[in-house]
């Protein structure tokens, strides 16, 4: 890989540096900052217990927490990616990676879930909108070529990907033998490096017209894309709250967007910069690209929902041993995406698309007809490694599908929007993902003690009544401690356990397995793509 330098950090015209720095060296700088970001993304879920403990909080207080992070990240993204060109891309990502810095020494310091919530959800969250975008925008300025940027593109997301399967692993080992405050405390100290490395990235002065900021425009993507999220997630509470919020949410959210869509085109006519020029959607590139970007964060952020809750629940996996199943998944994907960046600007990225979301679902789909109560570790093994092959064969070709398609100056905008569909795809994964799970469970609980004849009469309708309002998956162990306290029976309590195995395992089956369909409608959108090779943008 030639040493190209780094892109004007002031200018949209992306020129090298004048004392530019090596690929690599650019890579270790942008790496390190993305693999942070989707290891923190992962990482907590394996310490809730911990943190509900320590801050003397509940379960619902950390999903909070979880659910305000996405939330933040996700309706800033395209306001982080304008800031981009207004600022400067170094000087975005330099400040937002170090208010994530400031977010994840917040929360290592936390004493209590609000100043968590601070920290974590709303300083890291922003931290992210600004230095995200700003990544995957500076590459297609630094890497020209085709096959050197979807090489960069292979690199970054590999780091991406290692970063989010390693975080249940890293996570698991510190909060078991030190404390989750550690795992937030090494984050400060990678920011540290980052900023440190970053010195050596000097750009020239701004050699175009500083565009100006449209905050109508920021205003309303974040509250669109904000409704629209938490409407998203309202799919976990489909079974309390009914459909009725869903829908209210995201209806809302979508019309806000439109009025955004149209806030941008009435300030283009005008002859005024925008914060999303309509004009790059309208390519043939972004209309698949965007979407199919969702379809893979959305069969991720399944996957890596339900094989953790069915290994640590119906299996009795600790953390550790959780994020271990996930090893060989990270190193197919490292190995697939260098693969592909050698290969795609000789074939094209069409197929590597393809095959790799294929992959992907065929690997839930395997898991998820092998697993039960009683597998072994070995029956994750070609899941993961079809699945981690999937996420490296597609992600490279897809980032610069999606970048290459815009010209130089439009790469921040492009970068937003893409970012913004990354985080709404693994929004709607990880909700939908949860939703399947708690209706088969709820139906399948129902119907076995509804035909059980261990269980009296007179308390099956309690019982259902039960598990209609406070369905959720826990372990064998977990429900008879709670049946014990409420003095039912041994005979009813061996019953119950029976029933909760058996309508528990069969929900997580099941929903991991409808993960894996709806991913397949982003294999019939990547076949109408075309097979054009990676080319250098247009300026």
């Amino acid at each position: 890989m030639r040493d190209p330098g780094l892109i004007d950090a002031s200018s949209n015209s992306g020129a090298a540096l004048t004392n530019p720095a090596s690929g690599a060296y650019i890579l270790t700088v942008l790496g390190l900052a993305q693999f942070i970001n989707t290891y923190d993304t992962t990482a907590m879920n394996v310490a809730v217990s911990r943190v509900v403990h320590d801050l003397h909080t509940t379960v619902t207080g950390v999903q909070l927490a979880l659910t305000t992070y996405a939330l933040v990240m996700a309706a800033f993204m395209i306001a982080g990616g304008k800031l981009s060109d207004v600022w400067g891309r170094k000087q975005t990502f330099t400040l937002g990676i170090a208010l994530y810095g400031c977010g994840a020494l917040t929360t290592a310091l936390s004493p209590n879930l609000t100043v968590m919530i601070l920290g974590w959800s709303v300083l890291e969250g922003l931290g992210s909108a600004l230095m995200i975008p700003a990544i995957y925008s500076m590459i297609p300025a630094v890497f020209s070529d085709g096959r050197e940027r979807v090489r960069a593109f292979a690199v970054i997301g590999s780091i991406a990907g290692a970063g989010a399967a390693s975080g249940p692993l890293l996570c698991g080992l510190i909060t078991t033998y030190l404390s989750w405050r550690v795992s937030f405390a090494a984050e400060v100290m990678v920011v540290i490096l980052v900023i440190i490395l970053q010195f050596r990235l000097k750009a020239p002065g701004r050699t175009t017209k500083r565009p100006s900021f449209d905050i109508m425009g920021a205003f309303l993507s974040a509250i669109g894309l904000g409704l629209l999220v938490m409407g998203i997630l309202q799919a976990n509470n489909l079974a309390t709250a009914g459909i009725v919020p869903l829908l209210a949410l995201c209806g809302a959210g979508l019309a806000v967007l439109s009025l955004f869509l149209a806030w941008q085109m009435h300030r283009k006519h005008r002859g005024k910069s925008q914060l999303l020029d309509p004009a790059i959607l309208r390519s043939k590139a972004m209309k698949l690209g965007l979407p199919l970007t969702a379809a893979q964060t959305f069969m991720m952020a399944g996957g890596l929902f339900i094989i953790p809750v069915f290994q640590q629940i119906a299996l009795g996996y600790e953390p550790v041993m959780s994020g271990l199943t996930f090893l060989p998944n990270t190193i197919a994907m490292i190995a697939a995406s260098q693969i592909v960046g050698r290969l795609s600007a000789r074939y094209g990225r069409k197929w590597f698309i393809v095959c790799g979301l294929f992959a992907m679902s065929l690997g839930l789909g395997i898991t998820a007809l092998l697993i039960n109560g009683h597998s072994s570790l070995w029956a994750f093994l070609p899941g993961t490694l079809l699945l981690g092959s999937g996420v490296g064969l597609v992600m490279a070709p897809l980032l610069d599908l999606t970048q290459s398609s815009v010209s130089l100056e439009r790469q921040s905008e492009a970068s937003g929007v893409n970012r913004a569909f990354f985080n709404l795809g693994s929004s709607l994964g990880t909700a939908l993902a949860g939703a399947i799970l708690i209706a088969v469970l709820i139906s399948g609980f129902t119907g076995l003690v509804s035909t059980s004849t261990a269980i009296p009469q007179e308390n099956k309708a309690a019982i259902e009544q039960a598990i209609k309002t406070g369905a959720k998956a826990v372990s064998n162990q977990q429900l008879s401690e709670v049946l014990q306290a409420k003095g039912l029976s041994d005979s009813e309590i061996a019953e119950l356990v029976n029933i909760n195995a058996r309508a528990r395992d069969r929900a997580l089956r099941i929903s991991l397995a409808a993960v894996a369909l709806l991913g397949l409608i982003g294999v019939f959108l990547a076949l109408l793509l075309p097979n054009n090779r990676p080319k250098e943008p247009a300026t």
